[in-house]
């Protein structure tokens, strides 16, 4: 029994490295993140990725060791440091698609109308809507299928027990994509809306007497709603093409080989 216990410490410490990124990718993700995810369920998830990543790790059933080094706090913060790199760049996209529906809303008239997501704060109905909409793609994507492969390849091409400076310029400069992902998602929607509001203003300006403000608050509305049925295709396969960028972005910039 004490030799049972002795192997399953040794194994604890072996993992400890590798389990601290995925931990902390886990935490930073969106899909991963969400608040019905606790703390214990993702180092659950954490514990059961090493297991299934065993074939990759340099140890055996018997003498696990320490195939890493040992495990300092600098090490620790370090694969901290390369879990949440990865996670940030996947809620750059999420970001993104907020983005998109805050816009989209305001010109709308839906601001009014918040909800609270505990992981992105109080965001209009219509943000909440797109965000699950991308989240969905993600997964029917298989995207969850490839992270964890690319969990598996950091490992491999950035094995732990090294200091690894996270190239920070590269992904502050794929942070353009909240703003330029969000834009090019709403862009066909704020223009159909905005001829829709020359309209209006020509009319109230043909005639006075109508009431501009009831009247174009109930087209906007239902042309804003009807556009919204028709893009949704469109703005599909613009969402997986951003998910499609933030993967090229771990492999090429986050999961780069000494």
């Amino acid at each position: 029994m004490l030799e049972l216990g002795v192997i399953t410490l040794n194994w604890m410490q072996a993992l400890l490295l590798p389990m601290t990124r995925i931990t902390a990718f886990l935490a930073a993700a969106p899909v991963f993140g969400q608040a019905a995810a606790t703390g214990r369920i993702r180092i659950v998830y954490a514990a059961a990725l090493c297991i299934l990543m065993m074939p990759v790790l340099p140890t055996s059933m018997l003498k696990p060791g320490q195939p890493y080094g040992e495990p300092t706090l600098l090490l620790l913060f370090s694969e901290a440091l390369v879990g949440v790199s990865m996670g940030l760049v996947l809620q750059c996209v999420a970001a993104a698609v907020v983005t998109a529906g805050e816009h989209i809303s305001m010109t709308v008239g839906l601001s009014f109308a918040q909800s609270f997501d505990p992981t992105i704060g109080s965001t209009p109905v219509l943000s909440q809507f797109l965000n699950l909409f991308a989240l969905l793609i993600f997964l029917a994507a298989d995207g969850h299928v490839v992270v964890i492969s690319m969990m598996s390849e950091s490992i491999r091409v950035l094995p732990p027990g090294q200091f690894h400076l996270t190239d920070i310029p590269a992904l502050l400069d794929f942070s353009k994509v909240i703003f330029t992902g969000g834009a090019l998602l709403a862009a066909p929607l704020l223009f159909a809306l905005l001829a829709v509001n020359l309209g209006v203003g020509a009319l109230s300006r043909a005639t006075p007497s109508l009431n501009v403000f009831a009247v174009g608050f109930a087209i906007t509305l239902l042309i804003g709603f009807a556009m919204l049925f028709l893009l949704m295709p469109a703005i599909g396969e613009r969402i997986a093409d951003l998910w499609k960028q933030a993967e090229i972005m771990m492999r090429s910039q986050l999961l780069k080989g000494p």
